[in-house]
């Protein structure tokens, strides 16, 4: 599900970036910080200590949005970013992932504006132990004793809010840089393919997070 909304943000992306009277879209580099009030500790990853991972996850991405000048705008965006972790001597890969659909405001001074927006999609988050290093053969594929990661992933139905100043370099090209709040909720929680993960608290169904942004936009 995850990757259809990615690849419907990415394509809303082309579409809408055809002129800056209309609408735009671009590239995005999103920092999740970690070890904050409204930071990565509330993506809920189980295993992980993230009060302790200060470092956060960057995502790539991107956005677009289109509509009548003066008026609202519509678009969207998706990210996607991972990070690898070591705890007590093993190796964790977590990743985020998400796509929204969202409606836009833009407040115009000269070649400067505020652009609030408000979204509704979907976010991804997964966790995977590295196991069985150096196991690269066929027998160890036959054995299931494969390198690789264990995974575990949530995914969340999730809202958005966020407030970006954008400023244009030219006619058609401006940079952006914003904030994000995030909040979502999981009906399912962890699972493993498919199947939930025991030993997992319910709070980890509810998500809190803030990320920062910045990206280049061409059309508008």
């Amino acid at each position: 599900m995850m990757k259809g909304i990615l690849a419907t943000i990415l394509l809303l992306v082309a579409l809408v970036s055809f002129g800056f009277d209309f609408g735009g879209g671009g590239p995005m580099l999103m920092y999740f910080p970690g070890g904050t009030l409204f930071g990565l500790k509330n993506i809920n990853v189980p295993v992980v200590d993230f009060p302790d991972f200060s470092d956060g996850i960057i995502a790539f991405g991107g956005y677009g949005y289109g509509g009548i000048p003066g008026m609202s705008y519509s678009g969207g965006f998706g990210f996607g970013g991972e990070k690898v972790v070591n705890k007590d001597g093993n190796k964790f890969k977590v990743g985020i992932s998400g796509g929204f659909g969202a409606g836009y405001k833009n407040l115009a001074f000269g070649n400067v504006s505020l652009l609030a927006g408000l979204g509704f999609g979907g976010v991804n988050v997964t966790v995977g132990r590295f196991v069985n290093e150096n196991n690269t053969s066929m027998s160890d594929l036959e054995n299931g004793t494969l390198e690789g990661y264990l995974i575990a992933s949530i995914d969340y139905y999730a809202v958005s809010a966020d407030l970006s100043l954008n400023v244009s370099l030219t006619s058609f090209m401006q940079i952006s840089i914003g904030a994000m709040l995030i909040g979502g909720y999981s009906i399912d929680g962890w699972t493993v393919n498919g199947k939930a993960l025991q030993g997992v608290s319910d709070s980890s169904k509810f998500l809190l997070m803030y990320s920062l942004y910045g990206g280049v936009g061409f059309g508008f």
